[in-house]
């Protein structure tokens, strides 16, 4: 009894994960089972929800009710803007789904955050409840703890699928689903419902439809996608991260500067291993049951800048995020309304997260309202000199007071007020600059309830920017570059993405500036020969993912395809050796995927 319920009940100390045997076992069942099914297409689709629901529920307990609320709101909804006739009606049912759905996912995300901003700010007291826990108790009679919200695992992932597909009818790209099996179906399909790729309804809704088919070499190509997706997780993404760069982490000054860049160029690809080993796995199962997801990384460290980076890294975020709130910002065009909300809510959360003086509440206030004056007259360039001019003040103040994340912000709302003033004609240019770097830094909020993940994206979307600039500047856009200019452009590129990489890691800002401490002041060269000699297993598996991952994509696809062509026995026999090595490399705990905590 004992092992039956640790086989069909959650248990949140051992979730169920692609790296976790039980997983396989009940995959093959589902192989096995999918056999007699497939050909009939509602039949599949509902045993593939059902799975899909257990599968969750097995990954994350009772949250699974939450994707139910979310499948039936956006279901309804997205069928009510699909029958209204007149705009009004269309652009309410849109905003009440966006409401539902972002108010879920900033109530068990933000919620701690933005109250420990408020009483920080206003020094009170307030403590977040869990709500559904105090419903649960006074319903049921259970006696949940209501003093802690739980994230729900994948809901920033499903929330945005969700999204997407009433965006999608809004915008007159998508016909609804015929019925909500098929629906829930597409929000929970178990590959990729807990950590992506993010698949877009109208990508993914079609296949729905389609009778199963499967050639040869796709079959291939998907377990040549599991295995190495395995690999990249359990052989060098764990690896790495338990023996060395989680240890350097957690305590950044018991180690030398030296130990404390190789920590972070270690987790730059433990966090690739991790995520794209994820990704390739879950493309491998979904091409197996017949749906096809689209690619989720291409090698994005061989990156020539911070925007090819992101062609390259997590596509479907990032080109999530540049359809539905990049263009909706007002893109390249213009600066939308949000934008000119989105700069003084943003230069708050800094203020507060810096600390928060009620001096600089007055410098504050003078300032966004000369902001909202210049907005109302923008021929009357005395409104725009005093703000800058208050805003020079205002950053020697925060200078002063050492806030300087705020100071920082302070500097480019500077630069992009003074470019405008001096340059009228280059509005929609600098519209363009100021929408990705709000695109940016939101597309780092996604990430986490923190200023660490804030400034994460703020950096990005500052660094966009800035690449853009000077691709106007300099004529060079679309061209590409070559020979010392592009290894110039990959080396700047992956430097600057391994210091960001910092802020993301980091259990809190003290750790981000004791290790850049260290790195600047304390690198300690006597001691690298002795910490390679400690570390040659760790640093060598580093070494080697970094040599595969800057491989050329032709010599990659090259091995798939000899895998593809291989005759089944051998691949039979390169699935055991593979497993084998796994087995043995594998920790003694099972460890999470990364962005299992977003």
């Amino acid at each position: 009894m004992d092992f039956l319920k640790g086989l069909f009940l959650f248990d949140e100390t051992r979730p169920m994960i692609f790296t976790d045997a039980i997983f396989w076992f009940f995959f093959t069942v589902v192989i096995l089972i999918y056999q007699g099914v497939h050909r009939r297409i509602m039949l599949r689709n509902a045993f593939l929800l059902l799975f899909s629901l257990f599968f969750y529920y097995k990954a994350g307990g009772f949250f699974f009710i939450l994707i139910l609320f979310s499948t039936v709101v956006d279901y309804v909804l997205g069928a009510a803007i699909h029958r209204s006739q007149k705009q009004a009606w269309r652009t309410t049912f849109l905003v009440l789904s966006l409401v539902i759905n972002l108010g879920l996912l900033s109530y068990f995300k933000y919620t701690y955050f933005f109250t420990d901003l408020f009483n920080q700010a206003l020094q009170t007291e307030f403590k977040p409840i869990d709500y559904l826990s105090l419903w649960s108790n006074q319903l049921f009679q259970t006696n949940l703890d209501i003093s802690k919200i739980i994230l729900p695992v994948g809901i920033s992932f499903y929330t945005f699928q969700t999204l997407s597909y009433t965006l999608d009818i809004y915008r007159r790209q998508l016909e609804p689903v015929s019925n909500i099996i098929d629906f829930a179906f597409y929000v929970s399909f178990f590959p990729q419902l807990v950590a992506g790729p993010i698949v877009r309804a109208s990508e993914f809704v079609p296949q729905i439809y389609e009778p199963y088919r499967l050639e040869a070499k796709e079959y291939g190509l998907a377990v040549f996608m599991i295995l190495n997706g395995l690999g990249k997780k359990i052989l060098i993404s764990d690896y790495i991260s338990i023996n060395f760069v989680d240890r350097v982490f957690l305590n950044p000054t018991a180690y030398s500067g030296f130990e404390n860049l190789m920590a972070v160029y270690g987790y730059a690809i433990q966090i690739y291993c991790d995520f794209s080993g994820y990704t390739d796995i879950a493309i491998g199962l979904a091409l197996l049951m017949g749906f096809r997801l689209n690619i989720n990384f291409n090698s994005p460290y061989v990156a020539t800048s911070i925007t090819d980076f992101w062609r390259r890294w997590h596509i479907s975020l990032s080109s999530w995020l540049k359809d539905y709130l990049y263009i909706s910002l007002g893109g390249n065009r213009n600066i939308s309304l949000f934008t000119y909300l989105s700069v003084p809510v943003v230069f708050v959360i800094f203020l507060v997260a810096d600390g928060w003086v009620w001096s600089n509440f007055a410098f504050f206030l003078i300032v966004v309202s000369l902001w909202a004056l210049w907005q109302l007259y923008p021929l009357k360039k005395w409104i725009a000199l005093m703000g800058i001019a208050c805003l020079l003040g205002f950053g020697l103040l925060l200078f002063v007071q050492s806030d300087w994340h705020s100071f920082v912000l302070v500097c480019l709302i500077i630069g992009f007020w003074a470019l405008l003033l001096m340059r009228p004609e280059l509005n929609t240019t600098v519209s363009t600059y100021l929408n990705l770097s709000i695109t940016m830094l939101l597309g780092g909020m996604w990430h986490g309830a923190s200023l660490r993940f804030i400034i994460w994206g703020a950096l990005h979307g500052v660094a966009l920017a800035v690449h853009k600039f000077w691709l106007d500047a300099t004529g060079t856009k679309g061209i590409e570059p070559t020979g010392f200019r592009r290894f110039l452009g990959q080396f700047i590129t992956f430097q600057f993405v391994c210091y960001c990489w910092i802020y993301f890691r980091a259990n809190s800002l003290d750790t981000v500036f004791k290790m850049t401490s260290q790195i600047t002041s304390s690198f300690q060269w006597s001691v690298i020969p002795q910490v390679l000699s400690g570390y040659s297993e760790v640093f060598l598996l580093m070494l080697l993912a970094y040599v595969i991952h800057w491989i050329p994509r032709k010599y990659k696809d090259n091995l798939s395809l000899r895998f593809v062509t291989l005759p089944d026995l051998a691949k039979a026999a390169v699935i055991a050796l593979v497993v084998l090595i796994l087995f043995q490399a594998r920790s003694a705990e099972i460890q999470p995927f990364i962005y299992f905590q977003f």
